[in-house]
């Protein structure tokens, strides 16, 4: 009897429905900066709480990130979407019904940054690495990371709307709801765990790990990641308040969100082919290098609607594209064998960063009446960032080389 072949192979379907994933937890995560006022006020609590509690989410995301990633290296990526996309939709729900400061950090910033641990970069990336063909897997890698940006350029004026029409529990429990589906995505996001596989996952992560800790370059991305976080953190949570506070209408603050997220498109996906072409470590720092020059831009002007338009594009040109960057040279430099629990702990420098990023615009503002001093250091950070880029070495190391032929 004539069996017949499914219309998409299981990878394709795979990359669809763990690009979907991120779109949503992506998504969400983007549209906290619009809370800041409206949860302040009514809560009565000072922007250092808000932005610790932002903070805390990423700290918790990149802390648990590589347990995650270890996680779905062994078992697969599905339980792992599931039970964290459980934590997501739960930490939403608490924070929406909070009644003081501890209960909103406690749900924003500790149960989402959990369920973003196994919704995100290291166990969606990393399975998605294992499934594509290894030609293209730099430029599936950027696609999947650009449907963050679409999360973005979608959820973030949604969450605008919602917030003029109804108050912000409300547009909390609806982003609750929306992210109560990922379980449901996770369906089809299975590995076939062959007994070669399964071998190869038998290899212990500490061997992996011990190669990556005593290599100088390994360390230099961590650094470079880590500012990546300082940087999106800080302008994520601060800007749609600064541009308010600069005379800008709440409709313009996120419009200029959403225009980050719509330009990350196709910057994240052009990055990834970039990396595809030339060195990765090279593309980096000129993404680093970039992003400070727009920055610089941005505050050499006058603020208007039209500046923080120019600004949201060019910035979302280069938001995300160091993602599918990063991941794809630890890939290239230590193997994809243990890809999502090696890309998790470059992941907790990048989260470190957030959590400092996030705070510290809060911690400046609430002592200096503006945010001049973060804003310096985050154009420092990305003339850091490029350097560190530029010193790292391109080569394969021996474990790489030496999985690429168990393979």
């Amino acid at each position: 009897m004539h069996t017949r072949s499914p219309v998409l192979p299981p990878w394709m379907i795979a990359l669809a429905c763990g690009s979907l994933v991120m779109t949503i937890a992506i998504g969400a995560r983007q549209v906290c900066g619009l809370f800041l006022r409206p949860v302040t006020s009514d809560l009565g609590f000072s922007r250092e709480m808000f932005g610790l509690a932002i903070g805390l989410q990423n700290l918790v995301w990149g802390l648990t990130q590589p347990f995650a990633g270890l996680l779905a290296d062994r078992i697969g990526a599905r339980p792992i979407v599931v039970v964290t996309g459980c934590c997501y939709a739960l930490g939403l729900a608490m924070a929406a019904m909070a009644s003081d400061s501890i209960v909103f950090t406690l749900g924003l910033g500790v149960l989402v940054g959990l369920g973003q641990s196994g919704t995100t970069y290291a166990v969606i990336l990393a399975l998605i690495g294992r499934l594509v063909p290894d030609a293209q897997r730099s430029r599936y890698l950027g696609l999947a990371s650009a449907a963050g940006s679409v999360g973005m350029f979608v959820m973030v004026p949604a969450t605008s709307v919602l917030l003029d029409l109804v108050e912000w529990r409300t547009t909390l429990l609806l982003l609750a709801a929306v992210a109560a589906t990922i379980p449901l995505l996770a369906v089809w996001l299975a590995e076939k765990r062959t007994s070669a596989a399964m071998g190869a996952a038998a290899v212990p992560a500490s061997s992996a790990f011990a190669s990556a800790v005593a290599d100088r370059d390994y360390w230099l991305l961590n650094l470079g990641f880590a500012s990546c976080g300082f940087q999106l953190a800080f302008i994520g949570t601060y800007l749609p308040t600064i541009l308010t506070e600069g005379a800008l209408s709440m409709a313009i603050a996120a419009a200029v969100l959403a225009c980050i997220g719509a330009f990350n498109i196709p910057g994240t996906y052009l990055c990834g082919l970039a990396g595809g072409r030339q060195p990765k470590a090279r593309v980096l720092a000129a993404v680093y290098l970039a992003r400070g020059v727009v920055i610089l831009g941005f505050l050499a002007l006058p603020l208007s609607a039209t500046s923080a338009i120019i600004f949201a594009a060019l910035i979302g040109l280069l938001w995300l594209g160091v993602v599918p960057l990063t991941s794809g040279l630890v890939a290239d430099l230590w193997g994809r064998r243990e890809l999502g629990f090696l890309f998790g702990i470059v992941f907790v420098g990048h989260q470190v960063g957030a959590f400092v990023g996030a705070w510290a615009g809060g911690f400046v503002f609430d002592r200096t009446g503006n945010y001049t001093l973060v804003w310096l250091v985050v154009v420092g950070l990305s003339v850091s960032a490029a350097a560190f880029h530029l010193m790292v070495r391109e080569q394969p190391r021996a474990c790489a080389l030496q999985a690429a032929g168990d393979d």
